[in-house]
């Protein structure tokens, strides 16, 4: 039996969320098991008492290595945030940062960190994570979702300076910002001067479509719109790709 590890999004229930129309569809041979994470945002998704994004990465990063070593050879499936977690591990693992881990596959559903490629707008809107492996990785984003396919300036530099964000623990988000400005650990963004009003509203009027695009359907239509050229919605395309994995 196959282990199939799921990483679920941002305040999303356990067993229950957008990845569970991947797993409905999966045979027999494969063993589900969720991660349980802390899929946080600061109050996001955790309350006033919340880990910030950046800790619960660094702990959900720990967290499945273990998931990994307890199941080798599983899949990772992940959607947003968790896709994020799994990603960067999924990278390590093929850097050969962890000896002895191994994966037979990753499932990215809306990576908030897809690196740019031919046929989707901008990148994640976190930046770019690529993943050289040896293992098939299935980058998987609808085009109008802006949190793989960003390509607002204004939302990469929002993203960079909230990471670090909770109510529970502001001195550690006020010393990061400290830290990126020291570090110069900001995506790369044109700067525009006050003269030039027109690019200036733009680059607004951008970012807030794209608000509009993550508060509406764009985020989570990943069960009802087909993949491209395909008959099949984004969930079953990527559900067909992990049935087709044997031993």
């Amino acid at each position: 039996m196959i282990t199939v590890l799921v990483c679920r999004g941002i305040g999303e229930p356990m067993h229950t969320g957008l990845l569970s129309y991947v797993t409905r569809l999966l045979t027999s041979r494969f063993r589900v098991i969720e991660v349980p994470w802390e899929a946080t945002y600061g109050p996001f998704g955790g309350g006033l008492d919340g880990s910030s994004y950046a800790a619960a990465l660094a702990s959900g990063r720990l967290m499945l290595l273990e998931y990994i070593r307890r199941y080798p050879g599983a899949i990772l499936l992940s959607y947003s945030a968790g896709a994020a977690l799994a990603g960067n591990v999924a990278a390590e693992i093929g850097r050969g940062v962890h000896p002895g881990l191994s994966v037979r596959a990753v499932g990215l559903l809306a990576d908030p960190l897809r690196p740019r490629s031919v046929g989707l707008p901008g990148h994640g809107i976190a930046g770019e994570r690529p993943i050289q492996a040896s293992f098939p990785v299935w980058q998987v984003a609808d085009p109008r979702d802006p949190i793989p396919c960003c390509t607002s300036e204004a939302l990469y530099t929002l993203a960079d300076q909230s990471a670090a964000f909770s109510l529970v623990d502001p001195a550690a988000w006020g010393w990061d910002l400290i830290d990126r400005l020291k570090n110069d650990r900001w995506q790369e963004v044109k700067r525009l001067q006050f003269w030039q009003i027109p690019e200036i509203l733009t680059r607004y009027r951008i970012a807030i479509e794209h608000v509009q695009r993550y508060l509406g359907p764009d985020h989570v239509s990943y069960p009802v719109r087909n993949y491209p050229g395909s008959t099949r919605t984004y969930t079953e395309w990527l559900a067909d790709r992990i049935n087709e994995i044997r031993e």
